[in-house]
């Protein structure tokens, strides 16, 4: 019954960002492997192409590639896009304005992508990502395991029990 209510509330409440990730995940599955994560479903594709992570509502996309991200940082990228997952629940059809023209903004537009490194700030610095921290460890009860996950919570402040877990 809990999942049929996630998939409900996913496809109605987060349909516009469901209905896009549905529709890769269809045209991505006979190519790539696929795994349950919490109540999402995870789609991996290796790329040497600059790629992270993307989370359209239940279906998420992640790059294992180990050139770019050690098994760590793929851990610790499960709970965040799952963060992004529970997003879409919290704010449903205001989720593409609010999280992820933001987010993809704050990925890949050079200049911000370069007042970072000048700055110093992490990716996790901004709303969308460091809340997407927090919910995303909560609601799939995993602890991070990249220090730099572990000091990223919501408004980049460092989760409380933190220091815990980096001994």
């Amino acid at each position: 019954m809990k999942h049929f209510l996630f998939l409900l509330w996913q496809f109605t409440w987060g349909l516009p960002q469901n209905l896009i990730g549905l529709v890769a995940f269809l045209a991505l599955r006979k190519k790539y492997e696929h795994k349950a994560f919490c109540q999402a479903v995870v789609t991996y594709i290796p790329t040497e192409k600059p790629f992270g992570g993307v989370s359209l509502g239940m279906f998420i996309f992640l790059n294992p590639t180990p050139a770019h991200h050690n098994q760590d940082w793929v851990y610790d990228a499960h709970i965040h896009e799952y963060g992004h997952t529970i997003q879409t629940m919290i704010l449903g059809w205001l989720f593409l304005p609010v999280i992820g023209l933001p987010s993809f903004v704050w990925c890949n537009l050079k200049p911000i992508i370069k007042w970072r490194a000048k700055t110093g700030h992490s990716y996790y610095w901004l709303y969308t990502e460091g809340w997407a921290n927090h919910l995303g460890r909560r609601a799939s009860k995993l602890q991070f395991k990249e220090k730099e996950m572990l000091l990223r919570g919501n408004y980049d402040k460092p989760f409380k029990d933190a220091q815990e877990a980096l001994n």
